[in-house]
Order: structure tokens, then C-alpha cells, then sequence
């Protein structure tokens, strides 16, 4: 169940707390950031719209995603990565801005708790992030995923790569395990740090 926040509900409800304009080994960019839910409410139904410009602050295009974490209960915060797809506007890119949709509900928090983790850089560039997940809850965690936010070592963003969980249905008060594989080599070796999320449907 969902409904509709006022005009000055919403103005401040959710708050783009750290952007980043990201290149990866493809050479797409990446508008990559973290969001926090300000109101003392759960956010449902929450994505990211983001647009481009260039110096003259021209518009250059248009874009969207769905946040990785959703409901979002309040002052959590969940990452986000919209991609801009059209590489000839690469060199074009000077500005951008960041705004939300989403709406209020009265889903209650999913307990999810996640543990045991442990990351490593492989000889060849990739890194990998292990660990373990577990529902808290009395039914079925569906779709279970593991997002992770990554730093480098002066705590700027640097990436968001996510992983489902093995087995990515989590029966009620169990555990599964999970691995996230970053196959970005120009982030694998800048990764200092990282914080994980967790999200079902």
C-alpha cells in the first residue's frame, strides 16, 4: 500500500547525500551516489532521475533508475547508479543534476542482517566481496540481493555492484551465503573501503 506525499512533504524527504560522475572499463558514464530517507515515514516506489548539461548548462539528456533499496524506512540510506547510456556525450558532460520520485507506504521494515564479510583482490585486477545474510524475519525473503558501495581511499564513491544471494530465496530465520564480484579492474584496485545493503522483493 502506498500513497502520495504533499508538495512540501516531499520536498526534502529524500536527500542526495554523496554524487559522483563515474567512467567504467566500457567508458559509459555513471551518475553514482547515496540517498537518505529524511522523514519519518518509509519511502516506496523511489527512483532516481537524473540530467545532464554541458558548460552553457545545455541539456544534454535525460535519466533514470530505481534506487537498490526500497521501502526505505527512515534515515536509511540506499545507493543509487543511473546509467548514461549514450556515449557521445561523453566529453560533453560538465554538470548534472539529481532529484527523486517515490511515495509514501506502510511496508514495515525487512530484517535482514547481514555479517561475516570479507573481500580480497585477486591477481588479475578483480576483487570480490564475500560474506553471509540472514533473514530475521517469520516469511520467505524473495529475490534477496546484497548491494555494495564502494570508496577509494579518500572516501569518494567509486562504484555500486550488487549479488544475489546463494540460494537468492531465503527461507524464514535462515542464512544464505553471497559473493559480489567487481569486474571493473580500473575499480578493483582503487577500492579502499565499502559499505553493503541488502534488498528483496
Amino acid at each position: 500500500m502506498s500513497f502520495a506525499l504533499a508538495t512540501n512533504e516531499s520536498l526534502f524527504a529524500l536527500e542526495a547525500v554523496q554524487t559522483q560522475l563515474t567512467e567504467d572499463q566500457n567508458k559509459f558514464h555513471h551518475i553514482i551516489g547515496i540517498a537518505q530517507n529524511n522523514m519519518n515515514m518509509t519511502l516506496d516506489n523511489i527512483f532516481v532521475h537524473v540530467i545532464i548539461s554541458d558548460n552553457n548548462d545545455t541539456i544534454l539528456g535525460n535519466y533514470s533508475n530505481q534506487v537498490a533499496v526500497h521501502p526505505l524506512g527512515p534515515s536509511e540510506e540506499t545507493p543509487f547508479d543511473v546509467l548514461i547510456y549514450d556515449k557521445n556525450h561523453n566529453n560533453q558532460v560538465k554538470n548534472y543534476t539529481v532529484d527523486f520520485t517515490y511515495n509514501g507506504t506502510k511496508i514495515t521494515k525487512k530484517a535482514l542482517e547481514i555479517h561475516s564479510t570479507s573481500s580480497k583482490l585477486d591477481a588479475t585486477g578483480f576483487y570480490y566481496i564475500s560474506g553471509r545474510i540472514t533473514n530475521n524475519m517469520n516469511n520467505i525473503s524473495t529475490s534477496t540481493t546484497v548491494i555494495a558501495a564502494l570508496y577509494d581511499k579518500n572516501n569518494d564513491l567509486i562504484g555500486i555492484w550488487k549479488a544475489q544471494s546463494e540460494p537468492y530465496n531465503i527461507p524464514p530465520l535462515s542464512t544464505a551465503s553471497f559473493t559480489i564480484p567487481v569486474t571493473d579492474r580500473s575499480q578493483g584496485f582503487n577500492i579502499y573501503n565499502y559499505t553493503l545493503y541488502s534488498n528483496n522483493s
